[in-house]
Parts: C-alpha cells; sequence; structure tokens
C-alpha cells in the first residue's frame, strides 16, 4: 500500500475536524496538530483554510460522480440504474462518512466564491439522478411530474443516514440499500415485479 502523503494527511485531518466541529470551529492549529505537524508548516502544503474544504469537497465529489457515471451512461432500465445508485451512493457515504458530510454542507461561513464552487460540484453530481429520474419519468415508470423535486426527496432521504446509521446496528448496508430503493420506488410509483419494465 502507498504511503499516504503530508498533504494527503492535512487534507483527511481537516475533514474529520470539518465534520466532527464544523468548518467555523475547526482551527488551522487543529488541523496541524491532528496532522502532526507545526501549524507554520501546513502553509506549506495548503494556502487556506478554505482551500481544504474545497480539496475535501472536490475529493468527494470525484467519488460520488465515479460511483454514478458507469450506472447513468449504462443501457439498463431506470429502475434497475436507480437500484444501483442508491446502493452506490449509500456505500460512498459509509466509507467515507467525514468527507461526505463536509461534502454535503453548505456551510453560510464559508466565502461566495467557495460556496458557489462546492455547490457547483454538488449539482454536477445532482445531474446524474436527473437523468435518470427523467428516463424513468419519459418511460412511463416513475410516476412523478418533476425530476428536481424527486432528487431532492431521495437525496435528502439518503443523505440523512450520517446522522443516525450504523454499521453495527440492526441493518448492513446491503439490506439498508434495499430497503431505501423498495420504499423509493413506492414513492415513485414504480414496480419492480418478475414482468416490469421497471
Amino acid at each position: 500500500m502507498a504511503r499516504k502523503s503530508r498533504r494527503d494527511s492535512i487534507i483527511e485531518s481537516a475533514a474529520e475536524l470539518f465534520a466532527a466541529k464544523g468548518f467555523r470551529a475547526t482551527t488551522v492549529r487543529d488541523i496541524a496538530e491532528r496532522a502532526g505537524i507545526l501549524s507554520g508548516s501546513l502553509y506549506a502544503h495548503i494556502a487556506t483554510k478554505e482551500d481544504l474544504y474545497l480539496e475535501i469537497v472536490r475529493r468527494a465529489s470525484h467519488d460520488f460522480t465515479q460511483r454514478l457515471n458507469p450506472i447513468v451512461s449504462s443501457q439498463s432500465r431506470p429502475g434497475d440504474k436507480l437500484q444501483w445508485m442508491i446502493a452506490a451512493h449509500l456505500a460512498v457515504i459509509e466509507e467515507s462518512r467525514a468527507w461526505a458530510r463536509v461534502y454535503l454542507d453548505d456551510d453560510s461561513e464559508l466565502s461566495a466564491d467557495t460556496r458557489r464552487e462546492a455547490q457547483r460540484l454538488r449539482r454536477d453530481y445532482e445531474r446524474l439522478w436527473d437523468q435518470v429520474f427523467s428516463e424513468g419519468i419519459e418511460a412511463g415508470v416513475f410516476d412523478v411530474q418533476d425530476e428536481s423535486v424527486t432528487r431532492l426527496f431521495v437525496l435528502s432521504a439518503l443523505n440523512g443516514i450520517i446522522g443516525w446509521y450504523r454499521p453495527d446496528g440492526r441493518l448492513s448496508h446491503e439490506e439498508l440499500a434495499q430497503t431505501f430503493f423498495r420504499l423509493t420506488l413506492r414513492v415513485l410509483g414504480g414496480n419492480k415485479g418478475p414482468d416490469s419494465q421497471c
């Protein structure tokens, strides 16, 4: 296994602290101590705390997008795509919970430019969901009127697991993904029986 670079260790430390304490409450000193370096040395690797935040969001966005791109671009049915997308989204959250929490948090303490960039990255990812919901609506297998509202509803539910899901709890990650899919399909008016065209 390749050894993590000093910069990677700093970014990982920042992600854990931002997720636990919030962006504003986390100081540069906190990050340096967590990464095991002096505060002054931190600036040899990063320019500002906001640069760290954006790097975390970029990496998390990359992880989410890379998981969904092959699913969305496949020739599979909308219902199958949705099932795999839900499982993939939850897997990324479970594997990188701190990174995902930072990615999903639209912190009002950030500068306008940083917030715009983070929002753009999130919106690029959300378009993948809009595409599949549009496919399902056009195919007549999702009985909803607006893919954007549908996506907001579904992603709000999925992202909420950050606050309550525990891997050692009653449901495994796979069981949770299946439960979310069945519930989502009911809301969308889709069917998943053996003869379904979903």
